[in-house]
């Protein structure tokens, strides 16, 4: 700003002004002019104050110092094969009605995925049930949107012909994962998950090699490949 050209104008205003007045209005004019002046030096400093610094010019190649952004990542659940602790035999399949047409799946083929988080959620419920047997089972079943469909419950018992699948040392005694051999079929190399969010936690089957991937939202139907 220009202070000079500011004070002269208000030394002109009090001029035209003492001569409108007269003689008696001159040191009504010079107060006037001693006002003025004061007013406008506090109102540079106060500009002075919050006026905007220039932009500083940066050469091309110069690094810049961080500008401290937060950074979100995602980390995938942490998911180890299940020991496989019990398998049945051709001799159980037969004795039960429901699977005596069904063959053995290879010990090799019969492998699933507990991740950390379902393996100590049965954990968990273990110790408040205080009972060292209760376990996932996990079925499949005919239906849903897409022609097949997940059913998971909680359960103590398990047949001679269920596959049982545990996470030592996380689960304790026989707790784990109990799938028979029509639904292992459809969900070898599944992981199984248990997923906390803000609608409610549940388990869930996860990366299933059978399934196309098209599947419905709630992730419980899904459509097996050709």
């Amino acid at each position: 700003m220009d202070t000079n050209y500011y004070h002269a104008r208000s030394s002109r205003v009090a001029k035209a002004v003492s001569r409108k007045l007269g003689a008696n209005g001159t040191s009504r004019a010079v107060r006037l002019n001693e006002s003025s002046t004061t007013m406008f030096s506090r109102a540079v400093a106060t500009c002075s104050r919050f006026a905007v610094r220039p932009y500083t010019v940066t050469r091309i190649g110069t690094r810049l110092p961080p500008v401290g952004l937060r950074h979100f990542s995602w980390t995938p659940p942490f998911r180890s094969p299940a020991v496989l602790a019990h398998a049945p035999t051709q001799a159980d399949l037969e004795a039960d009605d429901e699977f005596s047409e069904t063959e053995i799946i290879p010990a090799e083929e019969a492998r699933l995925d507990i991740t950390d988080a379902a393996a100590e959620q049965l954990r968990n419920i273990s110790v408040r049930e205080q009972d060292e047997n209760v376990s996932l089972r996990v079925l499949v079943e005919s239906g849903g949107c897409h022609g097949y469909q997940y059913k998971l419950e909680l359960t103590s018992k398990r047949e001679p012909s269920d596959y049982l699948f545990v996470r030592p040392p996380t689960t304790p005694g026989r707790v784990g994962v109990v799938v028979d051999p029509v639904s292992l079929g459809l969900l070898k190399g599944s992981t199984i998950d248990f997923a906390t969010e803000l609608i409610g936690s549940s388990f869930r089957v996860q990366s299933n090699p059978q399934a196309t991937g098209k599947g419905c939202g709630c992730g419980v139907s899904w459509e097996l490949k050709e």
